[in-house]
This record gives C-alpha cells, structure tokens and sequence, in this order.
C-alpha cells in the first residue's frame, strides 16, 4: 500500500535515474551533454531555429524553464539567438555549429538509449506496481545500464544496409523526408502527394524506394521516381538527423543508380538547391553533372539545381584535372645555354 501512496515520488526518481543512466551513456561514449538538455537540443536540430514559445509548447515545458536553460545553454556554446528575419521583435534560438556536429553523430547512443529501456519494460509483468517495481531493480542493478552500452557497441559496429520498400516502413519515408524538408525548406504539395503515398505515386508508375538501415533501423530513404520510359529522376534523398557520417547517403545513392542501371534507363536526373552544398558534392563525386539553368517545368519551387548522370563526362574531367596537377608538378626541364 506504500508503494501506491507514493506512485508520483516513484515515477519522479525513476525519470531522475533514467536521466543518470543516459548521462553515464554519454561519458562513456565520449560526449559532454546533459540528457536533460535533450528536449531543447533535439528539438532545434529537427526543426531548426524557433523562439522559446514554440519550443516550450513542443516540449511540454514552461516558457520560464525553456528561457533559463536555453541562457544556460548559450553560455556554453550550444546554441545561439538571434533576430527573426521576418519578424524583428522575435529572438529566435538555433544550434551553434559545433552543436549540430555533436548531435549529428548521436543517433546511435539514443537508439540504444530507446532500445535499452523499451526492453526494461517490457520485462515488466502483472500489475503497475509491479512492472514499475521490475523498471526500478533494473536500474538498481546496474542491468538498464549494462544493456544500454551493449545496445550502442552493436548499433556502431553495425554496417549500414539498403533495401527496397515495404509496407511497414512507409512511415519513416514521410518522417525522414517531411522533417528534412521542413526544416530547411518548406513540405510542398507534390512533396506531401508522394510521401503519404507512396504506391501510388512512385511504385505503381514504375518507379522504386530505398531504404537505408542500420541494425534494422531505419535511417535514410531515397526514390527513382520514373518519369517517361527510360527517363527517371533521382529524388526524396535524405538520412535522419543524428545518423550523419555513417555513409548512409553513399550508400543510398549507389544503390539507387544500380537500380537504374539494372533498369537500363537511359537518363537519370535530379534537381536540388545551391544551399545543400555537402549533398552537391556527393552527387558530383557518384558521376551528376550540373546543367546550366533550372530544369524546365520543374515540380519544386526551391530547386535552382539541375543535374544530370553523366559518369563518363565525370571521368574526363577527372582526368584532365589530373593531368594538368601532374604537369605543374613535374619539374621543368634543363636547358643548356650556348
């Protein structure tokens, strides 16, 4: 009876410790970060830049609370403030570059983090009470740890694998690819038709979807949307936050022109915009070509990008850049003097 009388002190200690666990995850994975800046942090790296307002009605916090720790924050290099570009009046928070470097390597710690303690509780049997009893010796025990290090030793020597679509992974095509959008662009109509539903606008005219995963997670997705017979465009290309650095964009992308190879498609192209530089570079390293204006009737408002797969053209390049490094290089030749 004890024990239901202080269910409210229970469930509080129980998040204080899951806090500590999680903490000790990150220093023993090298990382200098509070779990309890989570919320804040997590949130501006998937939505982006937003005022204490929106981000305390995200989170479930109080405006005063999201204000202290985001000065707290600021202080120690996390983020910033700056001035809404549309609005003056507004102070708008947004992740400091080295933030957006710690956290884009993340994803694996609280993956297992998620793992560790779904696994906690479904251990759990009987009553509340009871479960809650089995969560907290869990914790007690050293166990929740233990097996939390276990879950992140996996997932980060786990290979990052591409396969095509199911069913039961439509969902992270829309999340993956809405919260990237949404972030740095805006989710245009064509963009919602296709992502919420994706048979009808890609698989039944023709076309394909990737998914990138890591230890059966889902990490990054990408399309070959078929265009005319034999034309298809290379489109909805993205990895989740947290999961950068993993090779997941490489991989997705070679095993998208396999496919359009084993398709034997005869073009493949994909438009983007001049603001997503790294994603540039990577297309021009795997054989895209830039064309010199926007492709005409271009479905996308934001895209100023117009590449097309041109491999050979990409190797001659190379070549030429090549030996023309060589020739500066090669010392110049004697010359006698008569």
């Amino acid at each position: 009876m004890q024990g239901e009388l202080a269910l409210g002190s229970r469930f509080k200690a129980v998040s204080e410790s899951l806090y500590a666990v999680a903490n000790a995850t990150y220093r023993a994975s090298g990382v200098e970060i509070d779990a309890h800046w989570f919320p804040l942090l997590r949130y501006l790296q998937v939505k982006g830049p937003a005022t204490v307002t929106e981000v305390a009605a995200a989170i479930g916090q109080t405006h005063p609370a999201v204000s202290q720790l985001a000065a707290k924050l600021r202080k120690g290099g996390w983020i910033t403030r700056r001035t809404d570009r549309a609005d003056a009046r507004r102070g708008m928070l947004e992740l400091s570059a080295d933030a957006e470097g710690t956290l884009d390597r993340l994803g694996p710690i609280w993956c297992a983090i998620r793992r560790g303690a779904r696994a906690a509780a479904l251990r759990g049997q009987g009553s509340l009470i009871d479960v809650l009893a089995g969560f907290e010796a869990d914790i007690d025990s050293g166990r929740l740890a233990a097996e939390i290090l276990a879950q992140r030793d996996r997932l980060l020597a786990a290979q990052v694998e591409v396969q095509p679509f199911r069913d039961e992974w439509a969902a992270h095509f829309l999340r993956i690819n809405g919260e990237w959008l949404e972030r740095y662009f805006a989710l245009e109509a064509v963009d919602r038709a296709m992502l919420e539903r994706p048979r009808e606008h890609v698989l039944d005219p023709g076309g394909a979807i990737l998914f990138a995963l890591l230890d059966g997670e889902v990490i990054g997705t990408c399309a070959l949307l078929r265009e005319s017979p034999g034309v298809y465009e290379l489109s909805k290309m993205a990895v989740e936050t947290g999961y950068r650095g993993l090779g997941a964009g490489r991989k997705l992308l070679d095993a998208a022109i396999a496919e359009f190879r084993r398709r034997q498609g005869s073009t493949l192209f994909l438009e983007s915009n001049a603001r997503l530089k790294p994603a540039l570079a990577l297309y021009e390293s795997a054989g895209f070509v830039h064309h010199p204006a926007p492709r005409p009737g271009s479905h996308y408002q934001r895209a100023d990008v117009y590449m097309v797969y041109e491999p050979a053209a990409t190797k001659t390049t190379a070549a030429t850049a090549k030996a023309i490094g060589d020739r500066r290089a090669r010392p110049p030749r004697q010359t006698s003097v008569r």
